[in-house]
């Protein structure tokens, strides 16, 4: 019979482990992912429970560590709520004490595989039946692009210039669309999965490139970042990173910054708008 020893509500989404022993004696370590904002479920396009679910089903025998879907109640008319009903990875997502080098490798692999998802082309069955990226930056809700008051006015102006103007061409492949370090669990020190697929869709690959690193260089250092993408080059034999990219994952990072507070949040910036600078600078 399911058991709930405990509940996490994740901003978005409620998580319940469920543990249940089946008629043969075998015992399932499920988690039961509900998505309970009903505003977001009217208004956010990458709050799609039935895109995870698609992700999902498209993942399970590739390799990627990534739940198994067991279920889903993608319109809430069983539970109230959608649901999605997955494997329960096990793992933590403490990734501070890590070894760098293995973390950034073992991500840096990871990524490369789910790349390679549906032939790495976007062109599947299953990758169809997912949705194409655009950027989170909305300018009929979000308005014109303004530069952060805290942030470098000139910097941010020169990049709104560069998106204002037409993007490179990328080959499109399956993406995560939000990867980076709070997304990976892990045991032993090595990574045994990834979760949160809500946002998954058909991208360029340097999309998720970007946004890993993003996270690094403010979270662990510029080293570490370049260490990620100098892993994944080696891993791939290719060059997926692109600057347009991350000026792209930049600016969509603004729309939900806050003003930095303290010294720790002032030096996460200040690495952010470096990071920033050197993307613009890597374009010429």
């Amino acid at each position: 019979m399911p058991a709930r020893p405990w509940r996490v509500s994740v901003s978005s989404t409620t998580l319940d482990a469920v543990d249940l022993v089946d008629g043969h004696g075998a015992r399932h370590a499920w988690m039961l992912r509900r998505f309970h904002d009903r505003a977001r479920l009217a208004d956010d396009p990458w709050y799609r429970p039935e895109s995870e679910g698609a992700a999902l089903r498209l993942l399970e025998g590739t390799g990627v560590r990534a739940p198994v879907l067991h279920a889903a109640d993608p319109d809430g008319a069983r539970l109230g709520v959608p649901a999605l009903l997955t494997d329960r990875i096990p793992g933590h997502g403490d990734w501070d004490e890590l070894d760098p080098a293995t973390m950034v490798e073992d991500l840096a692999r990871e990524l490369d595989a789910i790349h390679s998802v549906g032939g790495g082309t976007g062109h599947g069955s299953g990758l169809a039946l997912l949705p194409e990226y655009r950027p989170y930056y909305d300018p009929a809700v979000d308005g014109p692009r303004t530069p952060p008051p805290w942030g470098d006015t000139r910097l941010w102006e020169r990049v709104f210039t560069v998106l204002d103007g037409p993007a490179p061409d990328a080959p499109y492949a399956f993406i995560h669309r939000d990867y980076h370090p709070d997304q990976a669990l892990w045991v032993d020190g090595r990574l045994s999965g990834i979760v949160d697929w809500t946002t998954a869709c058909r991208g360029p690959q340097a999309v998720d490139l970007a946004r890993m690193r993003l996270n690094l260089v403010q979270e662990v250092g510029p080293e570490t970042e370049r260490a990620f993408l100098a892993a994944h080059r080696r891993i791939t034999g290719t060059d997926a990173h692109h600057p347009y990219w991350d000026l792209v994952d930049g600016a969509d990072f603004l729309l939900g910054a806050d003003p930095p507070e303290g010294g720790e949040d002032r030096q996460a910036w200040s690495a952010f708008e470096s990071w920033t600078a050197r993307a613009l600078a890597e374009l010429g």
